[in-house]
């Protein structure tokens, strides 16, 4: 057998062992990526709902002042608040308090937020 031979043998063992640790580089890298938009969406969900919860809050505040000051300031529904929340640029939050027949309110909180972010 001659050395040249296995001079090329050993030339595409390290080519292939190459490309096998670049494929594996790539994998982690786009599931790490995607590991990430994952996490920031899960992160954006979870603060527009708790947004979404302080609005509740504040419309139930809003109402029993309303109801405690004796109709100085009444409140006339339905109505559509903005809770004095500071939130960053793209999102807002907006309450609105809804009244039945029989006095029974309905409070629905909208929060809406950009989904994605651009780096």
């Amino acid at each position: 057998m001659n050395i040249s031979n296995k001079k090329g043998i050993a030339l595409f063992i390290a080519l292939s062992l190459l490309l096998l640790i670049s494929i594996g580089i790539i994998v982690f890298l786009v599931t790490s990526y995607n590991y990430a938009n994952i996490n920031e969406s899960n992160i954006r969900r979870l603060r527009a709902m708790t947004l979404a919860e302080a609005g509740i809050n504040y419309a139930y505040w809003k109402i029993r002042i309303d109801e405690d000051d004796g109709g100085v300031s009444p409140i006339v529904y339905p109505c559509t608040l903005t809770p004095p929340i500071s939130v960053t640029t793209g999102w807002t939050i907006q309450v609105y308090i809804t009244e039945d027949a029989e006095g029974h309110k309905e409070i629905r909180s909208t929060v809406t937020y950009p989904k994605t972010t651009v780096f």
